[in-house]
């Protein structure tokens, strides 16, 4: 590799450390500001003589300077998906540009913000430094393929295994023994590696959703969520193991508070909140006697009711901040814990869901890691039910690659509300004829009403007609 490549690799190396600290710490944490001055410097080493430097794509490639960078897609591969899905074609960083501009740009980049909004806010923040380009692109979009999944053990397989991995921790804990530590570790290796091979055909199953073993689902739920956006927050394996091992356990805590507690259809009262509260350092001693000895793992069972201005139980000590993977587990605890049916109240939809959480960014999320997990998710997250403009109904399967109002969805039932076993259809098919889109949603519908099984759907089953 010579020298110019090598740069190029680094200064994208910076960028995406300086993205991803900035999803999980706040901007001024001394990790986000080192992030920014070691892009700082990878950009003034790759500037050198020149008076530019133009980052872009160019037929679906990523390209610095000119040079296509074709080693290793799969490491730059968010900062090129927001590229298309901000129909950016191309950034000039003049000679010049100072860490405070890259980090505006960086920031907003990680908001999913279109051209025309980037363009606009750097000109409202003042950088001058940094310009929009239109490079030359191909008129042939290439054909998008799914993401693979993991043929040898399918996603049903493993969210079983999952469940009852995580009911047989439950219940040997509650009668007094240590359950096994390698069992579920071997769950979470199972797990990392199916997300890794492709995460939306796992994610999906997170719409399953049982009243009666709510506590076991949910656990299994948060620990994919999470696994998943550590995943596109750019965490390696070794990472969303100990992330996974944490967020499958996060509640075990709860195995000693009373029934009648947990599943009251009502409000606490203040003695029995306190109760609820000692949860998180329950679930700790309980991964500490399990031979849990990582740090993440036990932060994040501790911390995933503390919200990201510190609010929230335990509370820590005023020199201390919730470690950045417990409010990935925070996200996906509360994200799921919303759109559940408890005792006390009904389960909330997923897009009105996300809405309500947004509202909260800032106070209880961190605003960039909610912004991942939401773009993770897409409009219509898996489990959705649409109408298409077929007339036909469909369930969500997976989010679009290109665009997330246009994802996989599978037809469950056909113009008359007959149940069918349909084909699922990618909404980014485009009808030549017609200059439009062969199909789009046109509203999100009530499983429930509809009749629509979606844990069948999801995992392939053959549907039951509807009487």
């Amino acid at each position: 590799m010579n020298s110019q490549l090598r740069e190029a690799e680094q200064f994208l190396l910076s960028l995406n450390a300086a993205w991803k600290n900035l999803g999980l710490y706040s901007p001024t944490h001394p990790a986000s500001a080192a992030a920014f001055k070691n892009l700082t410097i990878a950009f003034e080493k790759l500037l050198g003589e020149r008076e530019r430097i133009t980052l872009g794509l160019m037929h679906e490639t990523l390209v610095l300077n000119g040079v296509p960078l074709t080693a290793k897609p799969d490491l730059f591969r968010t900062l090129v998906t927001r590229f298309r899905n901000g129909e950016i074609h191309g950034i000039a960083l003049l000679k010049g540009c100072t860490l405070e501009e890259l980090r505006h740009l960086v920031e907003l980049l990680g908001q999913n913000v279109k051209r025309g909004e980037l363009e606009e806010e750097l000109k409202k923040r003042q950088v001058s430094h940094i310009h929009l380009v239109q490079l030359a692109q191909d008129a042939r979009k290439p054909e998008r393929q799914p993401e693979p999944v993991d043929e040898r053990v399918g996603a049903g397989a493993i969210y079983s295994r999952a469940l009852q991995t995580i009911r047989k921790v439950f219940q040997e804990t509650r009668l007094g023994k240590v359950p096994s530590l390698g069992e579920v570790q071997r769950t979470v290796e199972d797990m990392v590696g199916t997300i890794l091979k492709g995460k939306h055909s796992l994610m999906a199953l997170t719409m399953i959703k049982s009243y009666d073993e709510y506590l076991f689902n949910h656990s299994v739920n948060v620990g994919i969520l999470s696994m998943s956006l550590g995943d596109v927050l750019g965490l390696d394996g070794a990472a969303l193991r100990e992330l996974g091992l944490g967020s499958l356990l996060h509640d075990v805590g709860k195995i000693n508070i009373p029934e009648e507690i947990i599943q009251a259809p009502r409000k606490l009262t203040d003695e029995e909140f306190e109760i609820i509260k000692r949860h998180p350092v329950d679930g700790v001693k309980i991964l500490e006697d399990m031979g849990v000895r990582s740090e993440i793992a036990l932060r994040v069972t501790k911390e995933h009711h503390i919200d990201f201005d510190g609010r929230g139980y335990p509370r820590l000590g005023p020199d201390e901040q919730p470690h950045p993977y417990s409010m990935i587990v925070h996200v996906a605890d509360t994200y799921d814990a919303m759109t559940t049916v408890r005792s006390y109240k009904e389960a909330v939809d997923p897009n009105p869901a996300i809405s309500r959480m947004k509202k909260l960014a800032g106070n209880a999320f961190n605003p960039l890691t909610l912004d991942t997990f939401v773009d993770m998710l897409g409009i219509y997250p898996p489990g959705s039910a649409v109408r298409l403009t077929t007339g036909e109904i469909g369930v969500v399967t997976r989010p679009g690659s290109e665009d997330v109002s246009r994802p996989w969805v599978r037809i469950v039932q056909d113009q008359e509300g007959k149940t069918v076993e349909g084909d699922e259809v990618n909404l980014m098919e485009w009808n030549p004829e017609a200059e439009d889109y062969a199909c789009s949603i046109v509203i999100a519908l009530d499983p429930v009403v509809r009749r629509i099984d979606v844990a069948a759907v999801l995992q392939g089953k053959k549907l039951t007609p509807a009487g």
